[in-house]
């Protein structure tokens, strides 16, 4: 199985695109908001809410297998563009040197008044 990633021309936190030849399994995340343990989002900064996004979204992965090096394909739903410089530098340290292709979306509001959902597609190519 070989994957390729089209680097993007804007910025090193995203790629332009991937492909790949070979077998494998697809996993789909639910889009995850930036709450703890417990349910709550976190009530401190931009960024501090998006890196916990990403932090969840590694939790889910690694519960089926996988790590945040399968990502191939994230979007960002953001309430505000003013917010997309922190989400930025959340998804760099996210995806440090495999960058998934990505979109950032403005929506006018997500659940439990979050500023930030993020939703993540891996894939795991069979071993062998």
């Amino acid at each position: 199985m070989s994957k390729k990633r089209i680097a993007s021309p804007w910025g090193s936190t995203f790629c332009d695109s991937i492909s790949f030849d070979g077998p494998g399994r697809w996993i789909y995340v639910s889009g995850q908001v930036g709450a703890d343990q417990e349910g709550k989002v976190l009530k401190g900064s931009f960024g501090e809410e998006a890196d916990q996004c990403f932090e969840r979204i590694r939790q889910s992965l690694q519960k089926a297998g996988a790590t945040m090096s399968d990502v191939v394909k994230i979007t960002g739903y953001v309430t505000s563009t003013d917010h997309y410089p922190a989400y930025d530098i959340a998804r760099g340290k996210a995806f440090p040197g495999t960058p998934p292709s990505s979109a950032t979306v403005q929506v006018a509001g997500l659940v439990e008044d979050a500023r930030v959902e993020i939703e993540a597609v891996a894939f795991v190519p069979d071993a062998g």
